[in-house]
C-alpha cells in the first residue's frame, strides 16, 4: 500500500468521528479565570455570576457570587460539578450529566438561553482536560 493511500484512509478515518471533541490535555486550555472571564460572569453567554441566577441574595440553588474563586468554590462544593478529586471526572464537561447546555443537549442551563455553544463548550473540555483548576 502506498503512502497516499495509508493518508487517504487514515484521514478518511479521522473524518467520521464525532462533533463533539474528545477530553485531551491542551497546551492552550484556558485557566478558571478566563472562563468566568468568557462564560460565567454577568454579560456572557453563560451569565452564572447573575444576580437572580447563581449570584446576588437571590441565588438559585448554588452560589457562583461575583468573582472567580467564589465561582469555582460554588461549582465544585454546592453544585459537585467541579471534581477537585478527579477532574476529569466533573460533571461540567460530562456529555450526559452536565447542567450546561453547550455539553450536554438536555442539559437546563443557561435557562435563558439554552442551547449549543461550540467555542463554550471546547474552552470547558480542554480546562478539565488540564486538571479543572482554580487557576
Amino acid at each position: 500500500m502506498s503512502r497516499t493511500t495509508k493518508l487517504v484512509i487514515l484521514l478518511a478515518v479521522a473524518a467520521c468521528g464525532s462533533d463533539t471533541p474528545a477530553i485531551t490535555p491542551d497546551a492552550a486550555a484556558p485557566t478558571y479565570t478566563e472562563l468566568f472571564t468568557r462564560y460565567f460572569a454577568p454579560g456572557t453567554r453563560g451569565h452564572c455570576a447573575t444576580d437572580g441566577c447563581h449570584a446576588g441574595p437571590n441565588f438559585n440553588i448554588w452560589l457562583c457570587g461575583t468573582d472567580k474563586n467564589t465561582c469555582y468554590s460554588g461549582m465544585a462544593t454546592m453544585a459537585g460539578i467541579i471534581n477537585t478529586a478527579n477532574p476529569r471526572a466533573s460533571l461540567i464537561a460530562d456529555p450526559a450529566s452536565s447542567p450546561l447546555s453547550w455539553i450536554n443537549p438536555n442539559g437546563p442551563m443557561p435557562q435563558d438561553a439554552p442551547g449549543p455553544f461550540p467555542e463554550g463548550r471546547d474552552a470547558i473540555f480542554a480546562w478539565v482536560a488540564a486538571g479543572a483548576q482554580n487557576n
